[in-house]
């Protein structure tokens, strides 16, 4: 029984060892840490066969409650509607143009979609809850969350470096970290560049972004679906979806605060066990091109930021 269970387990000592680590520092994403250690461990053993019923059990229950629970992490109530037309407007640019350039550069389909979520939305925790809507594997959830996590790292230091050179300004770079770095430990450290107020602006950007991760579960749904395939909508995106509605009608903090670490650490037990299933041969075989393609693609949005602040200005 304790063999068959070794998986689960395994994946709980790896989430609780990257939730320790993630408060060392606020660029590390517990969630990715997880799927990396999960990674590395199962690729040192020699025999990894008896981690599979533990992995699979894992992945059926934490996945779904970390996804569910989620949706309570989605509240806007308190903020500006006027930052609203903008910031989705990046959002739908960001999207469409990391999908359409992995699409056109031959990228598997499921790592355009996840690599297009991570980055538009909210890094590890979108993959996390769109991996299981489209049906990826790990070794795509894998590629997918390490390449936003890279680009993620590399854009919290080299993004206040960009904005001294162009001279940009706190409102600006603000808009710019809170639009297009992936995740909220990232934003922080970036934005932190420019003092506590960049900071909080940036965050409630982030926020926004953040719910619109409602609205991208039915597009990915729809760009994941071949021609012989209904729409199936699970159990937990249906509850994921209830549960943003409410905590945005009623005021429901508290539930927000209490099922924030249960979700993130649900998610990260989860994002564990499908690091255990990887391979890191089978990881390798895309290469660098995901990472150029976010690389390119958000190149591509900074400069049409970096000019309508140049024309608005």
């Amino acid at each position: 029984m304790l063999r068959k269970l070794s998986g689960l387990i395994i994946s709980v000592v790896i989430a609780v060892i990257a939730f320790i680590l993630s408060y060392v520092h606020p660029s590390f994403e517990a969630l990715a840490i997880s799927i990396i250690l999960g990674m590395l461990f199962s690729n040192i053993l020699q025999d990894r066969q008896f981690l599979n019923d533990g992995i699979e059990l894992t992945i059926k229950v934490f996945l779904p409650v970390g996804i569910a629970l989620y949706g309570t992490q989605l509240s806007i109530r308190s903020l500006d509607p006027a930052m609203t037309p903008l910031v989705f407007l990046t959002f739908i640019a960001v999207f469409s143009l990391v999908y359409l350039v992995s699409k056109w550069s031959g990228l598997k389909n499921n790592i355009g979609i996840l690599l297009a979520t991570g980055i538009s939305i909210c890094g590890a925790s979108a993959i996390a809850i769109v991996s299981p809507l489209i049906k990826s594997d790990g070794e795509e959830t894998s590629i997918s969350l390490i390449v936003v996590m890279i680009y993620g790292l590399f854009g919290m230091i080299a993004y206040p470096l960009l904005a001294n050179f162009l001279d940009l300004g706190m409102k600006e770079f603000a808009f710019v970290s809170g639009t297009t770095l992936p995740m909220i430990g990232q934003i922080k450290v970036a934005a932190s560049a420019y003092g506590t107020e960049c900071v909080t602006t940036a965050l409630k950007y982030k926020l926004l972004r953040m719910s619109f991760l409602v609205f991208l579960v039915t597009l990915t749904l729809f760009l994941s679906r071949k021609e012989d395939r209904r729409i199936y909508i699970p159990w937990f995106i249906a509850v994921f979806v209830l549960l943003a509605l409410v905590v945005n009608i009623f005021r429901l903090d508290r539930l927000s605060e209490i099922s924030a670490p249960v979700s993130r650490f649900s998610l990260s037990t989860a994002l564990a066990a499908i690091g255990l299933s990887v391979d890191f041969e089978s990881i390798t075989e895309e290469g660098i091109k995901p990472l150029i393609i976010v690389v390119l693609s958000i190149a591509a949005i900074l400069s049409a930021q970096f000019l309508i602040f140049r024309v608005i200005m």
